[in-house]
């Protein structure tokens, strides 16, 4: 009998309309690494993805799955959930000033949900980081609340209880709850800050802009960093599902294993600012069909086209604006539109734009799998949103 289930969670739940998926990690010298990746697939209908209502529709296959997932466990255990971005409304506010209070802060943040979004985030739940920008004040001075920013996701009530509903009666213990694109962001900032770093460029505590994509089954977040702090976020909900006969998820329980292991601003519609030759993408290397990869590329397009606009660099550098791309898609990559797409659209948009340096991170780095031979089609890639909810839980 296990009198003290309760303990650093070793599993993570991440979720799609067409499977669920469990990772598993394990500490080895002090580092935690991926041990083992598990998928079911979901029936069409069981889950529908959406920020204003709850997501299950079908509780009894929902969890005849999960059960299924976790049969080898011994359990009771603890396990953090790892959400699609979808699920939650997430946004960034500019304050002049901000109190010290937590029940002030939060009572302030909720409000301006109310103003900004018409959204009632009483009865959802709230979490919020609070940041400085380097420009505006100094960074040494931890209680100069003047002139700050706030990166808030409202979830609401009824979507996260019915999610932790099914751990528990899976006997699991949801110890924690992530959103899959700001907890990738997140692990992926030591990476980031390494990059700028190498290239002699300021990192994501001075003064540079950094750009953040990740990519998923539901569409994409943009994150933008400025002056230290995130100054623009978008969410797009786009279903990107792969050719039939290149299936995203295996029709059985699949395992890898390796000993080592805007929602908040919009976007104005592309279909009206782009040009025609910025959409002709090549589809040619992707497997997803030539309309998603085409939708996509056109959202991508006019979040960045919108973002550069509405927040205009006043001096122009030569150096350029970097934009960091993260997927947990099998070939997720080949749905970024070229660089020189991105150039003729920022051209087209008038202006003295800067140029984009597109990055790709890899998953390798943080995975260490001793041997990729491991690794079946479409595992690593899949493992990447629960992975990063249990390091920065």
């Amino acid at each position: 009998m296990r009198l003290f289930p309760i303990s650093t969670p070793t599993l993570a739940l991440s979720i799609s309309e067409e499977a669920l998926c469990l990772v598993e990690i394990k500490t080895q010298w002090r580092k935690r690494l991926l041990h083992q990746v598990r998928s079911v697939p979901l029936s069409p209908g069981v889950v529908k993805l959406s920020s204003a209502k709850p997501n299950i529709e079908n509780p009894e296959e929902f969890l005849t799955q999960f059960k299924t997932l976790v049969e080898p466990y011994h359990r009771p255990l603890s396990i953090v959930l790892s959400l699609p971005d979808l699920c939650a409304r997430t946004s960034v506010f500019d304050f002049s000033s901000f109190p010290t209070n937590k029940q002030e802060q939060r009572a302030l943040v909720n409000w301006r949900f109310q103003q900004d979004l018409k959204l009632d985030a009483s009865h959802s739940r709230l979490a919020f980081g609070v940041y400085m920008p380097t420009s505006g004040t100094d960074s040494t001075i931890p209680d100069n609340s003047e002139h700050v920013r706030v990166l808030a996701t409202a979830i609401r009530n009824e979507i996260v209880e019915q999610y932790e509903k099914m751990c528990l009666e899976a006997n699991l213990l949801p110890t924690s709850v992530g959103m899959s694109g700001l907890d990738i962001f997140d692990l992926y900032r030591p990476n980031i800050q390494d990059i700028l770093e190498a290239e002699n460029r300021p990192d994501t505590s001075g003064s540079a802009r950094v750009m953040f994509l990740f990519i998923s089954h539901w569409g994409f977040t943009f994150l933008a960093v400025q002056e230290g702090s995130p100054r623009f976020i978008r969410t797009k909900a786009i279903v990107i599902k792969a050719e039939a006969s290149s299936p995203q998820w295996d029709s059985s329980v699949s395992e890898l294993e390796g000993t080592n292991g805007v929602n908040g601003h919009g976007a104005q519609s592309s279909g009206e600012t782009l040009r025609q030759e910025t959409l002709d993408a090549d589809t040619s290397n992707t497997p997803y069909p030539s309309y998603t990869a085409m939708k996509v590329g056109k959202e991508i397009l006019a979040t960045l086209q919108y973002y550069l606009e509405a927040f205009p660099i006043r001096e122009f550098s030569s150096n350029p604006v970097n934009l960091f791309v993260a997927t947990d898609l099998n070939h997720g990559q080949s749905l970024m539109p070229a660089t020189d797409q991105i150039h003729r659209t920022l051209k087209a948009s008038g202006g003295r734009e800067p140029q984009i340096r597109v990055t790709e991170l890899s998953h390798a780095s943080h995975f260490h799998l001793k041997d990729s031979r491991f690794a079946l089609p479409n595992q690593e890639e899949s493992a990447l949103p629960g992975y990063a909810s249990l390091l920065v839980a």
